[in-house]
């Protein structure tokens, strides 16, 4: 077709004559590779038809391998459609799309690496610092250097974001690792963070105590998170303790303030024993204590997620649930692995869970 307009006479759907008007406008080379191509809003003032049709024609290009959308930005052309199908012409290589200055996703790229060590594939890595518009590049970026398939720790804020979609409807190999999107049933491999939650709090249950927090950060939301208070929850339910105590602060305010807040919280709720979240989480915890000189375990029983080396050097040896990151990381190359070399888009979604162990140190003390 290389007609600009609409034919509503022609047998084919109107969605599919966009398709095709749009794919000459690629050939012609009017939309570049890489470029971006007009809103949803022009194309439906340029062609006389809804901008549900249009929406429903980009989605179908984006599916084929020929667009991708970047949210907040637009559509882009992009190009490796229909260029490696068959097993011979693979790159050997693979992404992984994750923070790694934290120290769980270090751990991680431990684990994939090893995984790695003796076969065939190699990894590029990418960091996205938790922000889904850059990842969504960078997993253009993958694309474009031909990696046969990806690992992505999700940033944290998804809620307007369509790239892990995408590769999903496109039908792109590919595994998240640490946590899930609940808004995109995906294969992925992660903790299992509800049991190893209830662990921790069973733990400071049957030391005595009662008065448990659970200490997060306001501007850490996700899977791992949620499922990380349902766990706690959960405990606080079957021992028959009613009072929950999820304390959410703000942990981009100035430290005095940062302080104060969980200090407050604790001694308005006579708290004995905190669960923290994550080890920076646990860390602002800590350093409250030392202002108020509060004095673990004596006055206060304290647990928190992974002995990384950011709480290693701290004088109390913390009591942590270990969710074995590394064997995390190389399950999630093992499943990427099976559909690369399967070839096969279709396959079942596999949600693998990490069983987590409570590792007793010297940061908890019993009430009785």
């Amino acid at each position: 077709m290389t007609q600009d307009k609409i034919n509503r006479d022609d047998s084919k759907f109107i969605y599919q004559q966009i398709c095709d008007i749009i794919l000459n406008k690629i050939k012609n080379r009017e939309y570049k590779k890489g470029k971006l191509i007009p809103s949803e809003r022009e194309l439906s003032n340029e062609l006389e038809v809804s901008r549900y049709t249009i929406r429903k024609a980009i989605e179908e290009l984006v599916h084929q391998g020929y667009l991708y959308r970047v949210q907040g930005t637009g559509t882009f052309v992009y190009d490796i459609h229909g260029e490696r199908d068959d097993k011979e012409n693979k790159s050997k290589q693979i992404g992984v799309i994750m923070p790694y200055t934290d120290g769980v996703n270090i751990e991680i790229l431990n684990g994939i690496e090893n995984a790695l060590d003796g076969s065939d594939y190699t990894f590029i890595l990418k960091d996205h610092f938790n922000d889904y518009k850059k990842e969504a590049e960078i997993i253009q970026f993958m694309k474009r250097q031909m990696v046969d398939g990806l690992i992505i720790n999700p940033a944290e804020d998804q809620k307007d974001s369509t790239a892990i979609y995408d590769l999903k409807s496109e039908g792109f190999p590919f595994a998240l690792v640490d946590r899930k999107l609940q808004f995109c049933h995906t294969s992925c491999v992660m903790a299992d963070n509800i049991n190893g939650s209830y662990k921790a709090t069973e733990y400071l249950i049957q030391l005595g105590h009662e008065n448990i927090m659970f200490l997060k950060g306001h501007y850490s939301n996700t899977s791992t998170i949620e499922d990380r208070i349902t766990g706690y929850k959960r405990a606080l339910r079957e021992y028959g303790i009613e009072t929950n105590n999820v304390f959410t602060y703000d942990e981009q305010q100035s430290r005095d303030k940062i302080n104060e807040q969980i200090y407050n919280h604790i001694e308005k709720n006579n708290i004995t024993g905190v669960i923290a979240v994550n080890d920076i989480i646990v860390i602002d915890l800590i350093k409250m204590t030392r202002k108020y000189q509060i004095e673990i375990p004596e006055e206060l029983s304290v647990v928190s997620f992974d002995y990384t080396d950011k709480i290693k050097h701290l004088e109390i040896k913390l009591t942590t649930v270990n969710q074995h990151s590394d064997i995390i990381g190389q399950k999630s190359v093992n499943l990427l692995l099976e559909y690369i070399e399967e070839n096969n888009q279709e396959k079942e979604i596999q949600q693998i869970y990490q069983s987590c162990d409570l590792e007793i140190r010297d940061s908890c003390k019993s009430l009785d």
